[in-house]
C-alpha cells in the first residue's frame, strides 16, 4: 500500500481573505488525490488551533534573512525526525509536493532574499525529483541581476508555473526567454470556489452596495506619502459611499483582511453612512459580496469574488494585477488607476448606466473562467497522479 503524500502548501494565511480562498481552492482541488497529508508552516496568521482544525502536519522550518536551514533540518538523522513525527512535525524531505500559493510575492516590492531562499528551495526539490508547483499569481518586475537570476532558477527548476496574468508573463520573459513548456498562462484559481451562507451573514432590508477597502494602498511600508493618500484614498470611498445612500442603496463595508483593514473602515464610516461587515468564513464573504448589487474593491480577491458571481465590480488598482484581472472578465473599463472622489464617482454613475448590459457579458464570462480554472487542475493533477503512482 502506497504511503500517503505529503503535500505543502505556501503563501497562505487565515487572516487575509484572498490568501484564505486559496487556501480551499487548494484543497478542493487536491481532493481527486486518493490519500494526501497537508502540510503548513507556522506563522503568525496561520496559527496552530486553525491549522490543527485542517488536520494539517506542522513543517520545521527555520528561515531568518539570509539564514536557511530549512533544507539542513530536513537531513537531520531518521530516528530524529521520527520522533518529531509522534508530534505532528515533519520536515522538507518528507514533503512530496509543494503548491506555492502567494498570490502575489516574487518580483522588486519584495526583499531578494525571499526570492533567493525560494529559489534555492525550488531547486531541492527538483534534484530529489518532486515536483514544486507554483499556483496562478502574479510575478514581477524584475529589475536586478540578482533578482533575474533567482527567478530565473525558479523557471528552469519548477514543475509548473501558473501565470495570471500577460504582464506577469512578460516581468518572466525578462527574465528568461524563450520559457518553457512548465510556464502557462492562466487566471486566478479561486473563481469556482462556492459561496457557503452563515448565520452570521447580516439580514438586508433593502439592496446594498459593498465597499472592500486596502490598508496596502496606503501603507506607510509602501508609500513615502502614505498619510497624504490615506486622506485622499477615505475620502474617495466615502464620497461613493454618499453617492449610492442617496441612490437608495445600503452601503456595507467589507472587512477583507484583519485590524489594518478594520482601522480605514472605520476612518471612511465617520464620513459617510456605512457598516461594517467583519466575518471570519471567506465563503460567508463571498456569499454576502454575491448579493451585492454592486461592489466596489481595492482588494484582488474581493473583486473576484464579485466578478466570479456576476456582481458589477469597480476595482481600484495598485498593481498591474488589477487591471489584468478586471480585463479576464470583461470589466477593464471599471479599473480605476487614478484614484480620487471624482474618477471613483464618475466610476459609480458609468457602472450603473450600463449595468443591464453589463450583466450578461459578465455571467459569460465568469463561466468562461471557470472552465479555464478546470483546464488548469487537468493539468496540474496529471504530475500529482504520476507522484501518487510511485
Amino acid at each position: 500500500m502506497n504511503k500517503p503524500l505529503f503535500v505543502e502548501i505556501k503563501g497562505v494565511q487565515f487572516r487575509n481573505k484572498g490568501a484564505y480562498l486559496m487556501l480551499l481552492a487548494c484543497l478542493d482541488g487536491l481532493k481527486s488525490l486518493p490519500d494526501y497529508q497537508l502540510v503548513l508552516s507556522p506563522g503568525p496568521n496561520l496559527p496552530y488551533p486553525e491549522r490543527a482544525r485542517l488536520g494539517a502536519w506542522q513543517k520545521l522550518a527555520f528561515r531568518r534573512k539570509g539564514l536557511d536551514l530549512t533544507g539542513l533540518i530536513g537531513k537531520l538523522p531518521s530516528a530524529l525526525q521520527r520522533l518529531f513525527k509522534r508530534y505532528g512535525m515533519v520536515t522538507e524531505r518528507d514533503i512530496d509536493i509543494v503548491l506555492e500559493a502567494s498570490g502575489f510575492a516574487y518580483g522588486d516590492q519584495w526583499p531578494l532574499q525571499f526570492l533567493e531562499n525560494t529559489a534555492k528551495e525550488v531547486k531541492r526539490f527538483k534534484q530529489a525529483g518532486k515536483p514544486f508547483i507554483f499556483m496562478p499569481q502574479a510575478f514581477g518586475p524584475f529589475a536586478s541581476e540578482q533578482s533575474k537570476a533567482a527567478m530565473r532558477d525558479i523557471i528552469q527548476h519548477a514543475r509548473l508555473i501558473f501565470v495570471r496574468d500577460p504582464v506577469s508573463l512578460t516581468h518572466l520573459q525578462s527574465c528568461l526567454s524563450p520559457l518553457p513548456a512548465s510556464v502557462v498562462l492562466t487566471p486566478d484559481f479561486t473563481v469556482g470556489l462556492k459561496p457557503t451562507a452563515h448565520f452570521q451573514l447580516p439580514v438586508m432590508a433593502k439592496p446594498y452596495v459593498a465597499l472592500i477597502p486596502n490598508s496596502k494602498v496606503v501603507s506607510k511600508y509602501n508609500h513615502a506619502d502614505a498619510e497624504t493618500m490615506r486622506i485622499s484614498y477615505v475620502a474617495a470611498f466615502a464620497a461613493a459611499a454618499n453617492q449610492l445612500t442617496s441612490l437608495g442603496y445600503q452601503v456595507m463595508l467589507v472587512n477583507h483582511e484583519g485590524r489594518e483593514d478594520a482601522e480605514l473602515c472605520a476612518e471612511i464610516a465617520n464620513l459617510s453612512p456605512c457598516e461594517l461587515v467583519q466575518l471570519e468564513d471567506p465563503l460567508a464573504v463571498k456569499a454576502f459580496i454575491g448579493g451585492a448589487e454592486l461592489v466596489i474593491s481595492s482588494r484582488f480577491h474581493g473583486a473576484v469574488n464579485a466578478l466570479s458571481q456576476a456582481v458589477p465590480c469597480i476595482a481600484t488598482s495598485w498593481s498591474h494585477k488589477y487591471h489584468a484581472m478586471m480585463s479576464d472578465f470583461a470589466m477593464a473599463d471599471y479599473c480605476v488607476e487614478q484614484l480620487s472622489a471624482d474618477s471613483l464617482c464618475q466610476a459609480v454613475e458609468k457602472l450603473l448606466a450600463n449595468k443591464a448590459n453589463l450583466l450578461p457579458q459578465l455571467a459569460e464570462r465568469a463561466e468562461q473562467l471557470k472552465q479555464r480554472n478546470q483546464q488548469m487542475w487537468q493539468q496540474l493533477q496529471q504530475h500529482l497522479t504520476t507522484v501518487s503512482a510511485r
